[in-house]
């Protein structure tokens, strides 16, 4: 996404719905810096370079490489810049999609939810980490959670057929886009479905008709890349789940050290379908050999 770093406004973020920006108001500095190993540096940015970030903390300056940076917060220009997804292709850490949808106003509730083995279509095969947003969306994001494959979002239920949420959620995808062919066709895709690719992007939209769409709408964007690279066997993508009755007992209680009863409630999937698919266990993350480990397993 050049140059080497954007700016990805937070209207642009959910064009409909209220600006994120008033919910950062817990920064206390002026800038953050959110680094790749989770945590934060906050102080006054005095250099951005093309290699390199030195931040004035109020006991002295840090210089942190831009190799380390998942994202800069840079309160005084009102903006928000992202140094790992500045290539075309790629998107940011899962952990800043899922903060920036925190921080928006319209956005109530969002909680991690079961993951349920998917055997078919497009992102057949391909780990995924799913949450739920406010009552009947869905946001999954595949593939390698710190280097995400493909992104995401499912309406169930009466909103599915809503055409200012659908529109809403599309310019939240739109804003990971780094070319215009890219995004003219996203928005060139009808909500009746369709699918568009090109060298390092595509985009779908799956309706609540077709066979792999789960009983919801669903708008996704994907690097086809990297999504064949996280595409699994089947034994590799079984070890990381477990069946569902290894994880919901026969009196319809959660067994101990898998999820919540509450996390099973919030998954309308597994709530509705009356279906007992296999569940991913709460993590999984792709080891320096490039294989998929649930978080559980020890490494």
């Amino acid at each position: 996404m050049p140059p080497s770093t954007t700016k990805w406004a937070a209207a642009v973020l959910l064009a409909s719905l209220p600006p994120a920006l008033p919910a950062l108001e817990a920064y206390a500095e002026p800038d953050t810096v959110i680094l790749k190993d989770g945590t934060s540096i906050r102080g006054t940015i005095v250099r951005n370079a093309a290699k390199e970030v030195v931040v004035q903390e109020e006991f002295g300056e840090t210089t942190v490489p831009k190799s380390e940076i998942v994202r800069i917060i840079d309160l005084r220009n009102a903006g928000m810049e992202f140094t790992a997804a500045n290539r075309p292709g790629d998107f940011p850490p899962w952990r800043v999609i899922v903060n920036d949808l925190r921080l928006n106003d319209a956005v109530r509730s969002l909680e991690q939810i079961p993951a349920t083995a998917i055997d078919n279509g497009l992102l057949k095969n391909v780990p995924y980490l799913s949450f739920r947003v406010n009552e009947l969306m869905e946001l999954n994001i595949y593939g390698d959670p710190e280097d995400p494959a493909a992104v995401e979002f499912g309406i169930y239920g009466r909103r599915s057929g809503d055409d200012r949420l659908r529109r809403t959620l599309r310019s939240f995808l739109a804003g990971f886009l780094s070319s215009r062919e890219s995004i003219a066709a996203l928005y060139a895709l009808p909500f009746s479905g369709g699918s568009s690719t090109g060298r390092d992007w595509g985009v779908s939209v799956i309706p609540k008709s077709a066979p792999d769409s789960y009983g919801g709408w669903w708008i996704n964007l994907y690097n086809p890349r990297r999504l064949e690279a996280a595409r699994l066997g089947d034994a590799e993508y079984a070890a990381l789940t477990r069946p569902f009755g290894e994880v919901v007992g026969k009196g319809g209680h959660v067994r101990r050290g898998t999820w919540a009863d509450e996390d099973i409630h919030n998954s309308v999937r597994l709530r509705r379908s009356g279906e007992e698919p296999p569940v991913f266990l709460r993590g999984f993350y792709r080891d320096a050999q490039g294989n998929f480990r649930p978080v559980t397993s020890g490494g």
